[in-house]
């Protein structure tokens, strides 16, 4: 039961860490859209923004950010008990963090017939939200290997 538990509070690191850099990320890149159409924008909004979509976006992406990392960090535990090898966890764990925030933005994207977060309708801004996720899972592999 003990394991049970670490294994949840890696889990949630993980999913923290993912939603708290893919939130800064959209706030970023929503920021940078308002100054590329010449709006200035100080480090102190950049600053206010970033905190209050830190805290507005929290239950909605994060439980969804949480629900996609399930799904991929699950598959790679399939695929690691199927083969019985531990040493794909550094390769496939990111790989499945990476996948699994694209598959929720273009899942997203059909059921709302909008790209929820405007920070994916770029390609910079969907590969950065990607490699968020990406290092939700190196984190992931990492603390579950000690």
């Amino acid at each position: 039961m003990q394991r049970f538990f670490v294994l949840v509070g890696h889990f949630a690191f993980a999913c923290l860490v993912t939603f708290v850099l893919s939130s800064v990320v959209h706030s970023q890149f929503v920021l940078q859209g308002l100054v590329d159409i010449g709006i200035t924008v100080s480090l102190h909004d950049r600053l206010n923004m970033t905190i209050d979509d830190l805290q507005g976006l929290f239950a909605t992406l994060g439980a969804i950010i949480s629900l996609s990392l399930l799904l991929g960090f699950s598959t790679v535990a399939a695929i690691n008990k199927f083969t019985k090898t531990r040493h794909y966890n550094t390769y496939l764990y990111p790989l499945a963090g990476s996948v699994a925030i694209w598959v929720m933005l273009a899942a997203m994207h059909p059921i709302m017939n909008i790209t929820v977060l405007a920070s994916a309708r770029s390609t910079a801004g969907l590969v950065s939200l990607c490699i968020c996720g990406a290092i939700g899972g190196i984190i992931f592999s990492k603390i579950r290997a000690q």
